[in-house]
């Protein structure tokens, strides 16, 4: 077996990795009411931006682009597509690991620029027919920003991937700091038309990934790191995909080992009065402000719906989505309620008594109040801000 087959077997293997844990999360039902329309609708909504801008379009200027893809530069690696196993054979073929390595770097080079054209793609409609732009300004545009992506990357597999917390944040300031400064002057230099300066920086940008990247293409000595980035990248996706699903247990973070919780370390009443579903209120209340899982779920369905509701021309589609999205919060609530407390062993014996059912009454109304205000307060505030923007901007 050459590196390249050996490539291709880990490639489609981590394909099917991917599709067997999205198999998890989705169903027939899931696919069917939730995946195929969004497609669908998606389809028509990029169509309706080639036809007619969206109004929200007309109140964000050319920087947000540059502003909204520096965002799209992080969370990637190089992969090499190492595994554990290959200590035992691979390490005593080093012709045979260093071309799967080589293999592996190049194809995610590949992969990224793939990804430099989805977004291309996305932003073509505005760039053409708002921004007035030509095509060869939008080449230069991804040639950038895939550049400066390699370069982060690189300079990312060179860090230790393994560190979390306060210290990880710590030490990507520079990092983040190094790539907005250069991010910020290949935008001026996009904006004053010096397409040599953006050809200057972005040859530097690919040299030096290429320099950063240069002991994982010839070494054997990288494995550690290697194997930790892969790992990394397969949790990553592993993670992002279970979290869309409530019903599953999420696997438990790494952190540091405290006696007592930081939230209710003695476990004190949160009511003073007592009743059944009192009880229950405080229980799902304890539990769900400990695991900040439950808070991001919480978030992530606010966020998709108020993105939905900003890009959906039709005032129809506004209102169906809103009422989508409060279902969704209902349904949500239900089944985060019936996994804490409705499966423990020992709440399930009351779950037939009244105080059950209204602690979870309770729950559902409390969280669609936040999300009703907040779609309310986009229906009804967001004419008033169109309306400023363009004179706090001309002011």
């Amino acid at each position: 077996m050459n590196s390249g087959r050996l490539l291709w077997t880990r490639v489609l293997e981590n394909g099917k990795h991917k599709l067997k844990t999205m198999r998890a999360v989705m169903d027939w039902t899931i696919i069917v009411y939730f995946v195929i329309p969004s497609i669908v609708i998606g389809f028509f909504i990029y169509r309706s931006w080639w036809l007619e801008m969206p109004g929200w379009i007309q109140h964000i200027p050319f920087s947000f682009l540059f502003i909204g893809s520096f965002f799209l530069l992080w969370n990637s690696h190089f992969r090499t597509y190492v595994r554990e196993a290959d200590t035992i054979f691979l390490m005593k073929k080093e012709r045979l690991f260093i071309g799967l390595k080589k293999g592996g770097i190049l194809f995610s080079y590949t992969f990224e620029i793939l990804t430099a054209g989805l977004l291309a793609l996305l932003i073509a409609p505005f760039w053409f027919q708002h921004y007035g732009f030509t095509g060869l300004q939008l080449l230069s545009f991804c040639i950038s920003w895939i550049t400066l992506k390699w370069l982060v990357m690189a300079v990312s597999g060179r860090l230790d991937v393994q560190l979390r917390g306060l210290i990880s944040i710590l030490r990507n300031i520079p990092l983040v700091i190094g790539a907005g400064a250069i991010w910020y002057v290949s935008f001026l230099a996009f904006e004053h038309g010096a397409i040599l300066l953006i050809i200057l920086i972005s040859l530097l940008n690919t040299v030096g990934s290429i320099v950063l990247n240069y002991p994982r293409f010839t070494s054997i000595h990288t494995f550690e790191q290697d194997l930790a980035i892969d790992e990394r990248e397969k949790r990553k996706h592993t993670e992002f995909v279970l979290g869309m699903s409530s019903d599953i247990e999420k696997l438990p973070k790494l952190g540091t080992v405290r006696k007592n919780p930081r939230l209710y370390s003695k476990s004190n009443r949160l009511f003073k009065k007592r009743t059944e579903m009192v009880g229950y209120l405080e229980l799902f209340i304890k539990v769900t402000t400990r695991n900040t899982e439950y808070f991001w779920g919480y978030v992530r369905i606010i966020g998709v719906t108020v993105a939905a509701l900003i890009m959906l021309p039709p005032l129809w589609m506004k209102i169906g989505i809103t009422a989508c999205g409060l279902f969704t919060v209902v349904a949500w609530s239900g089944s985060i309620w019936h996994k804490i407390v409705g499966s423990h062993p020992f709440t399930k014996l009351y779950s037939g008594k009244d105080g059950y059912f209204k602690g979870k009454n309770t729950v559902t109304a409390v969280l669609a109040v936040p999300f009703t205000v907040i779609c309310l307060a986009y229906f009804f505030v967001i004419q008033y801000v169109q309306k400023s923007i363009p004179l706090f901007l001309n002011g």
